[in-house]
């Protein structure tokens, strides 16, 4: 995953039990997952996953985690490592994500070019992951949204103290296919384009997750890695900082129109779970019996992580958990690239059987 992508570019380097056993060979330093069990702790789900190569984290919680629940626009503090309360904007709305039905953020969008979904979120390492599910209510191709001066949209944004700074955005003044990922001030080379590798479907929910390690000061060697539903849509390095600007990106925004919109026709952006970390480790479920087919994966929130086990809240959203696998990310990126099913009493056999093979 991430770890391979590097080296690759010669950058940095109640009660029930649920029970699996997973074979095939791992590739080595990869987490190995030996056992799943499932437990209830005050009347909530969870998994204790057991294993090996986790490695140790500072915090079990992510820094934030919003879920809008309960009609809340603040973060969920209990799952959240960062206890000072942080609010977002827009309003609390009922939908259907991907991952099921329940409350969601809507935010309108607005002339002020410096109205945000999301105010800035501070961090404070040289690595940070987003994980998040997104909605737009309106087309980024449809001219008729836009402004008197065009439609400039800054999907996520991250800065530096010293002004440096990356943004994702859909479109720049060339049109509709000017797509970008563009670190400001310190690019090698100018923007990246991305175009039409920047899927936006109107009315459609999109699963979206940012990979971000900083570079070091004059070297192309930083990470900006976006996946949309899954898929890679992004993984080239960047040089992030320069002697003239030296510090680390330390504060991440969501959608900001920069240009305004047609005064004349509201537009939504709509938001559910929005899970940010400043490490790669991360706990997922997925439909799918191998990391290379799972598009669809649902990140868990950690309440406990050591490296030999981590206990995580079970949220299955539309997944059903007896036809589902768990995937465990280390500090470097690297994935069990065989997911550990989840069954009642005994798995099949042989261990993650193919697509079509039934329970014992």
């Amino acid at each position: 995953m991430i770890a391979e992508r590097n080296m690759a570019h010669n950058a940095l380097k109640k009660g029930g039990f649920l029970l699996f056993v997973l074979s095939t060979t791992q590739v080595l330093a990869a987490p190995q997952v030996n056992s799943v069990t499932q437990q209830s702790s005050g009347g909530e789900l969870q998994l204790v996953i057991s294993g090996s190569g986790f490695g140790e984290k500072s915090h079990p919680n992510p820094l934030y985690y919003f879920d809008f629940d309960e009609d809340s626009k603040a973060q969920n503090v209990q799952a959240s490592a960062v206890k000072d309360s942080f609010s977002t904007n827009g309003t609390i709305s009922a939908d259907s994500t991907p991952y099921g039905s329940g409350q969601v953020l809507r935010f309108t969008i607005k002339q002020d070019p410096s109205a945000v979904a999301i105010p800035g979120i501070d961090f404070d390492s040289d690595r940070l992951y987003v994980y998040f599910n997104r909605r737009y209510s309106f087309s980024i191709a449809d001219s008729s949204n836009w402004g008197s001066r065009g439609f400039n949209l800054k999907s996520n944004r991250i800065w530096g103290d010293t002004g440096n700074n990356i943004y994702i955005g859909y479109q720049g003044k060339e049109g509709n296919s000017s797509g970008r990922i563009f670190p400001e001030y310190t690019a090698e080379g100018g923007a990246t384009w991305v175009g039409t590798n920047l899927p936006q479907v109107e009315g459609e929910w999109t699963q979206e997750e940012i990979v971000y390690k900083a570079s070091d000061i004059g070297v192309q060697n930083g990470i900006f890695d976006l996946y949309h539903n899954g898929n890679s849509v992004h993984d080239s390095v960047f040089r992030m900082r320069t002697s003239d600007r030296p510090d680390r990106y330390s504060k991440l925004y969501f959608d900001q129109i920069s240009n305004g919109t047609n005064e004349n026709k509201t537009l939504y952006i709509y938001y559910d779970n929005i899970y940010i970390d400043d490490t790669f480790q991360r706990v997922y479920l997925s439909n799918a019996p191998t990391f290379d087919e799972a598009k669809e994966r649902l990140v868990q929130v950690p309440l406990k992580w050591s490296d030999n086990s981590v206990t995580v809240k079970l949220k299955s959203g539309n997944f059903s958990p007896s036809s589902s696998y768990i995937y465990v990310v280390d500090a470097n990126g690297d994935v069990n690239k065989n997911g550990a099913r989840l069954c009642q009493s005994d798995c099949p056999s042989p261990p993650n059987p193919p697509k079509g093979i039934g329970f014992k």
